[in-house]
């Protein structure tokens, strides 16, 4: 059984090619705005993180030295 690429006059299809560039193309683009999003909301929830810790150790230190929180 001979495949289309074996044949030596065969020649790829310009339109099935532009094609799949173009799907590669949105895939990377699609991609690329979800790393973006992703990001975002990473850095959003270290930051909370961060902030609840600060707040937690505002609390303790407050508590050890026996003055009230803030």
């Amino acid at each position: 059984m001979t495949k289309q690429g074996d044949s030596p006059d065969w020649k790829t299809s310009a339109r099935g090619e532009s094609a799949w560039k173009e799907t590669r193309e949105r895939v990377a683009t699609r991609n690329a705005e979800v790393s973006k999003t992703s990001k975002v909301v990473r850095d959003r929830y270290d930051r909370e993180r961060a902030d609840v810790r600060r707040a937690a150790a505002v609390k303790r230190d407050a508590h050890l030295l026996k003055r009230p929180a803030r």
